[in-house]
């Protein structure tokens, strides 16, 4: 299932709003203009990679569920702790796995 800019936008709305931001009050903590998040929230427009993590830790969520298929439910991997340099490691490590299936 491919991350679509709609789903992203609704998980980031939702999320915002479970944790009682504002558009303009989020805005403001992400140095972005409360027009820029109306749009990532509507689906028009897509967040920058730093901008979605620092989104991720703000507001407490994980984009897992948009990005694995409801096929590999369950088969999340977390990977909360580990450095940019593990994290790619182990990615390649999948891959490799993968290939060899």
């Amino acid at each position: 299932m491919a991350v679509t800019s709609l789903s992203l936008g609704n998980v980031i709305r939702s999320a915002r709003i479970q944790k009682g931001y504002t558009q303009e009050a989020l805005s403001e903590i992400l140095d972005i203009t409360p027009s820029h998040l109306k749009q990532m929230e509507g689906g028009r427009r897509n967040p920058s990679v730093p901008l979605l993590f620092q989104m991720m830790e703000l507001l407490d969520f994980s984009v897992d569920a948009l990005v694995f298929s409801c096929e590999g439910a369950g088969r999340v991997l977390h990977t909360d702790g580990l450095s940019e340099r593990e994290v790619e490691a182990l990615s390649r490590l999948i891959d490799a796995m993968r290939a060899n299936e």
